[in-house]
């Protein structure tokens, strides 16, 4: 009698034993997930900055060509963007 009540008690710590084994291995693996969830939204959004700076960055060619097409007109601007430097310039010949 004592020895299938001891064996019952075993058999019910071990599947108790199995079964928070299951649900530790059940939130490794949900947690996994989630950080390869949050990895895939950073690349998801780096993607698409690069993307951007991609199409900003291959924006003057077609600038270019539309300029020389004809398709767009060039603004004068009012006052250089950098002023000119006064230097020094040698003339030829000079030592």
């Amino acid at each position: 009698m004592f020895f299938r009540f001891g064996g019952a008690i075993v058999l019910a710590v071990l599947i108790s034993l199995t079964g928070v084994g299951l649900e530790k291995r059940n939130l490794e693996l949900r947690r996994a997930v989630s950080q390869q969830e949050y990895q895939r939204e950073l690349l998801v959004e780096r993607q698409a900055r690069v993307r951007a700076e991609t199409q900003k960055l291959g924006a003057p060619p077609r600038l270019l060509e539309a300029l020389e097409a004809g398709k767009l007109r060039m603004r004068e601007v009012e006052q250089p963007i950098m002023p000119k430097s006064k230097s020094k310039t040698r003339k030829r010949g000079a030592a």
